[in-house]
């Protein structure tokens, strides 16, 4: 038992292998590039995303932080609010009666879709947007 609560308070934390004196490793074009595709692609998949209105106010802070990373070409942040977008898109099990999940918000849209833009991605339509261009003036369908 005695073993057991030794082992139990054991573990190992992985860090960048830097003297606390150096500064840190930045970041080569390789490592921005990964980091742009990445964030495009969370960014890109949010814009289909399905949740109640209260977690896409919490992303809408989320894309904010992405944007003024990328205009300050702050690397580590935009990989920190990358990984925050990542973990806050929706949960896959709905209960039944809960609370109503939406597409995006029009305003959340657009920060989407200026971000995809930035990251150099094709912004989306909105869902009403892409509806209209599929019917002529008359209702009728194109596809």
């Amino acid at each position: 038992m005695e073993d057991y609560r030794r082992q139990r308070h054991m573990f190992v934390t992985l860090k960048n292998m830097v003297s606390p004196d150096e500064p840190p490793r930045s970041r080569d074009s390789g490592d921005a590039f990964e980091l742009r595709a990445e964030a495009l692609d969370v960014a890109s998949d949010a814009l289909l995303w399905r949740m109640t209105d209260a977690r896409w106010q919490a992303i809408e802070q989320v894309l904010l932080a992405m944007n003024a990373a990328l205009e300050a070409s702050d690397l580590d942040a935009l990989a920190a609010a990358t990984t925050k977008l990542e973990l806050a898109g929706p949960l896959r099990i709905t209960r039944i009666g809960g609370t109503p999940v939406v597409p995006p918000p029009p305003p959340i849209h657009y920060h989407l879709n200026q971000l995809v833009h930035s990251l150099g991605g094709t912004a989306a339509a909105q869902p009403n947007e892409a509806e209209d261009a599929r019917t002529d003036d008359d209702g009728a369908s194109h596809i």
